[in-house]
């Protein structure tokens, strides 16, 4: 860590986002030391960019890594990179635990998922959205043809209404039975 950086979060700043996020203030002071490890410009800015969460190895070794380094930044950022504290926020939907907030519902950890599917923002998964989701995933090993076929039948199943699109309804409708905090939880580590 650079010798400019603190190591400590301002205390009426920590207190905010551990309101805010149900992170302990242990916990947060630990994601604030990381935040700063991944920010390696001289002298800092307090920001991290697309190209930060793309350093992360398990970022740039997932196949849809790409795809959530965008939605985190994109999405959630301003100007193509976000601070600490949207950083907190961004994370506290990944954690499973005793203290609910408005970040870490189920309604919110779907509504990141599907987000990853939904990149032009018009609350529905299309046909090309889909297949787009299904290339990063399969890379190579699938033809084209194939996936197509896949995600039309996928549509075909999922969509209620009939508008060949996935809902944010139906999606959800879909992963009804699925304990989605289990699944789309981090332990964080006091």
């Amino acid at each position: 860590m650079g010798a400019n950086k603190s190591a400590v979060l301002p205390a009426d700043q920590a207190e905010e986002i551990c309101h805010e996020t149900g992170f302990t203030p242990r916990q947060l002071q630990r994601l604030y030391v990381r935040f700063q490890e991944l920010e390696k410009r001289t002298p800092p800015t307090g920001f991290l960019t697309r190209e930060d969460l793309l350093e992360i190895r398990e970022v740039s070794m997932n196949p849809l890594g790409e795809r959530l380094a965008d939605i985190i930044i994109q999405d959630h950022g301003i100007n193509n990179r976000i601070d600490f504290r949207q950083f907190a926020n961004v994370l506290a939907r990944f954690r499973r635990g005793k203290i609910i907030t408005n970040l870490n519902t189920k309604d919110k950890k779907l509504l990141f998922l599907f987000s990853m599917y939904d990149r032009n923002h018009d609350s529905k998964i299309d046909r090309n959205e889909l297949t787009e989701i299904l290339k990063l995933m399969v890379g190579g090993n699938i033809h084209d043809e194939q996936i197509a076929t896949i995600a039309d039948h996928t549509i075909e199943e999922l969509d209620a209404d009939g508008d060949l699109t996935i809902t944010f309804e139906e999606f959800c409708e879909t992963l009804s039975n699925i304990d989605v905090d289990e699944k789309m939880s981090m332990k964080f580590l006091n």
